[in-house]
């Protein structure tokens, strides 16, 4: 098999920073005692105020979030009251409020610190949700399985959507107004489309989905099931499953920072709080002292507002994450060469820093392909396609079944290969049976190696 290679790039194997982390990070962490189970959390940012409802107390604990201290106890119904989840207006700083016992919706003003309205609604009110494209709230029944669409203005009900049993979590893409609802015991998310607010489809996400959060950035929807040990990621352009990531069971509460693209999923069994970037990248896993449950991130800073149920708390946990963007440092460093192939370079680099990771994924296998073809000036097709044959061979058991062929894969077997043969696939196939015939690489068409196996099998 032969490979081709023209021009020389001087590129730098430093400047494709793929940053992985192996291991637990015990993060600076600050913590607050609050009432008897805190089960949710929001932030209103101008306000600088956290507000928690405590399930078992009856209260909303208002927390400053700069010096982690209790500004206020707001209590929700002298009578009786179970605040179940909270969803904050940080543009008229109003709290709502769900009880998952009594059907209530209540509101809080926060700038007064006061109840101004109560009002029920339903049997078990859990999850609650703001769409910002049309100023309503979306508030799940676990009784009912039906989602309430009420009015905010007036606080009145629009609708009520029927749904797959059990609506734990609501999560809305405010990009494109559409409203998903994860039904925790069926294989269901339900999608509402928020201008008319009527069911237009269905997703299967191969797991009981307990937790949703949509990453507006990357234009995914990540799904999380109790008893699952992996979160699976769906394309919410063609609603498509693309990858799973592994991690250990116990984790369905998760949050998106729409500013930075960073995910954070809680697992209260393990007391750890998965990171994931904007590419959906395992980046860090952060250890922490109590059963983590639900969060918020700051939109300001690398801070996250974890409750932590079981001790009545929430805490305060920093993360380390710098947002760069590769492609001013990769065209700086070969803005010098004459090659013909730096836009291609380019866009081979950045496409495999796009490729979601797993936190023991071996960078060196990605940095030697770059050294060998921009130190060196030459490339070792065979070399490289031996250590990604063996990288799957100890991983393969995490490897999905099925994986898209991104088009830059094709580039890149066009740019080495010269015997071009037949087009790749859409889509390839990774299981044993059709992976393991281009064990034998020096008959195999190239095509076969830099798109069956660069990067979608071996590295995803």
């Amino acid at each position: 098999m032969n490979f081709k290679h023209s021009g020389a790039i001087a590129i730098l194997v430093l400047v494709f920073g793929i940053t992985t982390f192996s291991g637990n990070v015990y993060a600076s962490q600050d913590s607050v005692l609050v009432g008897d189970f805190p089960r949710d959390i929001d932030f209103d940012p101008f306000l600088n105020n956290l507000y928690v409802p405590n399930y078992e107390s009856g209260t909303i604990s208002v927390i400053d979030a700069t010096n982690m201290i209790i500004k206020d106890t707001i209590s929700i119904n002298e009578n009786n009251s179970n605040p179940t989840r909270i969803a904050v207006d940080k543009n008229q700083h109003l709290i709502y409020v769900t009880d998952k016992i009594s059907g209530t919706l209540s509101i809080i003003d926060g700038v007064e610190g006061k109840v101004i309205n109560s009002k029920k609604i339903g049997e078990s009110l859990w999850d609650i949700a703001i769409n910002e494209n049309n100023n309503k709230l979306y508030i799940s029944d676990l009784i009912k399985n039906e989602i309430i669409v009420l009015d905010k203005d007036n606080f009145k009900v629009i609708k009520s959507i029927s749904v797959n049993s059990s609506p734990w979590s609501i999560a809305i893409n405010q990009n494109t107004n559409k409203v998903y609802v994860a039904s925790g015991t069926s294989e269901a998310i339900n999608v509402i489309d928020g201008k008319t607010d009527s069911l237009i489809y269905e997703i299967n996400p191969g797991v009981k989905p307990w937790g949703l959060s949509i990453n507006e950035k990357s234009n995914v929807i990540y799904v999380s099931s109790w008893d699952s040990n992996e979160i699976t990621v769906i394309d919410i352009q063609n609603n498509q499953i693309i990858y799973e990531i592994p991690i250990m069971s116990g984790a369905w509460q998760m949050t998106t920072n729409q500013k930075n693209g960073i995910t954070i999923i809680s697992n209260e069994h393990s007391n750890e709080l998965y990171i994931l970037d904007e590419n959906s990248r395992k980046i860090q896993t952060i250890s922490v002292l109590d059963s983590p449950q639900s969060m918020i991130a700051s939109p300001t800073s690398n801070i996250i507002y974890v409750t932590n149920p079981l001790s009545n708390s929430v805490s305060s946990v920093m993360y380390d994450y710098e947002h760069r963007s590769l492609t001013p440092i990769i065209e700086e460093v070969i803005a010098d060469n004459d090659s013909v192939n730096d836009e291609l370079i380019l866009e081979v680099i950045q496409g495999i820093t796009n490729i979601p990771q797993r936190e023991d994924f071996d960078t060196d296998m990605i940095a030697g392909l770059l050294k060998n073809l921009g130190v060196t000036g030459e490339f070792d097709g065979n070399g490289i396609a031996q250590i990604l044959l063996d990288d799957y061979n100890e991983k393969k058991e995490l490897q999905p079944k099925t994986a898209q062929v991104p088009s830059w894969t094709t580039e890149l077997a066009l740019m080495f290969s010269d015997d071009l043969g037949n087009q790749p696939k859409k889509e390839i196939n990774c299981d044993d049976d059709a992976f393991f015939p281009i064990n034998d690489i020096d008959n195999i068409n190239p095509f076969d190696i830099w798109v069956s196996i660069l990067p979608i099998c071996a590295l995803s």
